[in-house]
């Protein structure tokens, strides 16, 4: 395997892997989002994600599984779900374009009822992508939690965040993050979907 241009390797819950130049998929639910039983099935895959290697094929195998796993129980629309109201949306897709004004370019955003999926890229940023999305969640949950007149968290602590190896799986993840509106059954095409910024070339 050729060398990997890293930036920054880390761990809190999950694995994360900043990659200099290329894109990021990034999913962030919001607190209290998944019921317990998927809480289970996500402890028992950060376990065995902590026992392979990161560049192995059974780590990427193991990564997505945990990644559909998440989106199964987020899909299902249970738990804490802020974003069913117009106005925390409008606010999370400000804190979104505030990212671009710290030097991140945003490929594509999707604000579900209890998440968002961001594809981002690091161009000229002094911020690191756990930074980054730290500053994000902070002030989006700043902003949102005090619209909605409520306190506590917003965020789950950690995130999902994957480095798009080749042009194939960017392609595909883009169609994922434009078309999660239309699996969740919210609309029938992905374009009628207000909450979402799409500057990729179209698919």
């Amino acid at each position: 395997m050729s060398m990997i241009p890293t930036r920054e390797r880390w761990r809190s819950r999950l694995p994360h892997w900043e990659v200099e130049g290329h894109w990021h998929f990034v999913t962030i639910r919001c607190h209290g989002s998944l019921p317990a039983v998927a809480k289970l099935k996500l402890r028992e895959i950060h376990t065995s994600l902590a026992e392979i290697d990161p560049q192995s094929e059974a780590f990427q195998q193991l990564q997505r599984r945990y990644f559909l796993t998440t989106e199964k129980y987020l899909d299902a629309g249970s738990g804490f779900a802020p974003f069913a109201k117009a106005r925390p949306c409008e606010l999370c897709l400000d804190a979104v374009i505030a990212i671009e004004g710290e030097g991140w370019l945003v490929g594509e955003a999707t604000v579900m009822p209890n998440h968002i999926h961001l594809l981002i890229l690091r161009q000229n940023s002094d911020f690191s992508l756990k930074e980054i999305l730290e500053r994000f969640k902070g002030r989006s949950a700043r902003w949102i939690n005090q619209a909605l007149g409520r306190s506590g968290r917003f965020w789950q602590e950690d995130w999902f965040d994957r480095w798009m190896r080749h042009e194939g799986e960017l392609t595909k993840t883009i169609d994922y993050i434009r078309n999660n509106p239309v699996k969740a059954k919210l609309v029938s095409e992905w374009k009628d979907y207000r909450w979402r910024i799409s500057n990729q070339a179209e698919l």
